[in-house]
């Protein structure tokens, strides 16, 4: 049997992704100076007074002052949000205590383009300094998106939704089974499994997962329920009457072994099922359908848990509520 070649993991982080590469050599220049690795390195930074104050940073390694303005945001940055509280108490940490671990770039063009980072990059912007240090790696574009993957799975504050995203991501560039991911990331293959059922959730099931409403716990009761409107419904429900987790799976489970009643034997047919299914993935709400015993009548009853899906049911009405 042919010997398995043995594959770098990625749960180290950005280390593993660049083992067995060097930093790329820090060319001097007129405008950028060159450093190595020397304690307290001094950042520049501007005062709530408008003054240019010192403020001390300690890193490891060959490095590089650069300017904010040089450097633009990593194009496959996979975190859709950041919690903008977050960004301003790691702002003021960096005007009182300085930058301890170096931001990644890449080179492009004569300008650089950010790799790992994008927090104390941001908050660097937010705490008003004009320069910052660097470490700069000789990556492409793919090499790129994989290290932003990677530094971001391992953020704790990663929400599931973005997470799932992620490793779907590193699988697709990278050409990777579940297994061999989990292998590559020191994590359980059947967790990796259950983040990637997050995103075959109805997308309002995903947004409120994203925004903290529903927890990983409610996310994984929902992503064993295959009828979209059925998990519709549930989201709702956790969310109205702020279910725990163990409420939801008894309720699925009763739901599931019920004996059969007048109320469900009555149920839609299965061609309303699909409507209601079609009608809920379209708006991205819970659309129930019923057929009233006279022919040709019945109901279209759309579920909204808060007033932002409310408006935004309304706009795609086309009703103007500004209007007189």
């Amino acid at each position: 049997m042919a010997k398995q070649i043995d594959r770098p993991r990625l749960g180290r982080g950005l280390s593993a992704l660049l083992a067995g590469t060097e930093p790329s050599a820090v060319r001097e220049s007129t405008e950028t100076s060159t450093r190595t690795s020397t304690p307290n390195p001094v950042m520049r930074s501007v005062g709530t007074d408008g003054i240019s104050q010192s403020v001390e940073t300690t890193v490891n390694g060959p490095w590089r002052l650069l300017p904010l303005d040089a450097i633009s945001p990593n194009p496959h940055q996979p975190r859709r949000h950041m919690d903008e509280a977050v960004l301003a108490e790691l702002a003021a940490s960096l005007k009182s205590s300085g930058l301890i671990q170096p931001i990644v770039v890449r080179e492009v063009d004569g300008a650089f383009q950010l790799i790992a980072g994008e927090r104390r990059f941001r908050a660097a912007r937010l705490a008003g300094l004009t320069e910052i240090p660097c470490i700069v790696r000789e990556v492409d574009s793919y090499m790129q998106a994989q290290l932003a993957l990677v530094e971001n799975i391992h953020r704790a504050d990663l929400n599931p939704i973005d997470r799932a995203a992620a490793y779907s991501s590193l699988m697709t560039q990278l050409g990777l089974t579940q297994a061999e991911l989990a292998a590559r990331l020191g994590e359980q293959r059947s967790s990796i499994a259950n983040y990637l059922r997050l995103l075959d959730l109805v997308p309002t099931a995903q947004d409120l997962i994203r925004d903290g409403r529903l927890t990983l716990g409610h996310a994984k009761v929902l992503a064993g329920i295959t009828d979209t409107v059925e998990q519709l419904r549930l989201a709702d429900l956790c969310t109205s009457q702020d279910l725990s987790v163990r409420n939801l799976e008894r309720l699925v489970q009763s739901t599931t072994s019920a004996p059969a009643t007048r109320s469900t034997i009555s149920q839609p047919s299965a061609h309303l099922k699909d409507l209601e299914t079609n009608l809920s993935r379209q708006i991205g709400l819970r659309v129930e359908v019923r057929a009233a015993p006279r022919k040709g009548r019945g109901r279209v009853v759309i579920h909204y848990t808060s007033l932002d899906q409310f408006d935004e049911l309304v706009r795609k009405l086309g009703v103007d509520l500004t209007a007189e």
